[in-house]
């Protein structure tokens, strides 16, 4: 009797054990889960919740601040976020579009550059996005067709120096000269035809596959072109 009791014992004293074991390796786990989620947001989810909020207007980067406070419950530190946006910017997802002097309400004599008063805009690097911008660019509406032709201009630089980096192809002229040059033999040619090199001109400024060696061989017939 005295070995069957404690052979109930141990395994009484057994399943205890493990369930004690079990019970610290859940807490543990949900307590590296818990601080897994609500880290992301800062280190993962806060770039993607920057470009959302540009994605229809450029907004200064106190404007970018406040909505992503209010879609989101993100308490960045503003180390973070000043990090997210530089990172973004370094990547060429968005651009420097202006300044906002609104942040200087009611100073008379302006001495110091407010960070919050950036305007930063988000790049059309998709497709159909830029040749829509290419399709805006022609419109009679002034305004809109200067806002695609900078965001165009951005484009082109951007993929210029990506060219030039690799050591392929050099130019005497500058990235607007040549943007301009694009542009008029574009409007130069006949409906079809400027149908037809749109789709080239907006495939090659995009992040496609084949885009940059496209990019390359666009520049090089205009230069041909220019120089026979």
């Amino acid at each position: 009797m005295l070995v069957a009791s404690n052979i109930v014992a141990h395994v009484i004293y057994l399943i205890l054990h493990s369930v004690l074991l079990f019970y610290i390796v859940l807490c543990a786990y949900y307590h590296i889960e818990t601080n897994w989620v609500d880290q992301m947001p800062k280190n993962y989810y806060l770039k993607e919740l920057i470009l959302e909020s540009l994605s229809e207007n450029e907004l200064s980067k106190k404007e970018i601040l406040e909505r992503v406070k209010s879609s989101s419950n993100v308490g960045a530190s503003d180390k973070t976020f000043n990090e997210s946006l530089m990172t973004l910017l370094q990547e060429g997802k968005i651009y420097i579009a202006g300044y906002d002097f609104n942040v200087y309400s009611g100073v008379k004599r302006i001495q110091s550059i407010r960070s919050e008063g950036i305007i930063f805009g988000l790049s059309r690097m998709d497709f159909v996005e830029i040749e829509t911008l290419l399709k805006q660019m022609e419109s009679e509406n002034l305004e809109e067709s200067n806002r695609a032709s900078s965001s165009l201009k951005r484009i082109f630089r951007r993929k210029l120096a990506d060219v030039q980096k690799q050591g392929k192809m050099h130019f005497s002229n500058t990235s607007d000269v040549l943007f301009e040059r694009t542009v008029y033999y574009l409007n130069s040619q006949d409906e079809e035809s400027r149908r037809s090199f749109r789709n080239k001109f907006a495939w090659s400024l995009c992040n496609n596959q084949g885009s940059l060696e496209l990019f390359e061989n666009i520049l090089s017939y205009l230069v041909s072109q220019e120089s026979g």
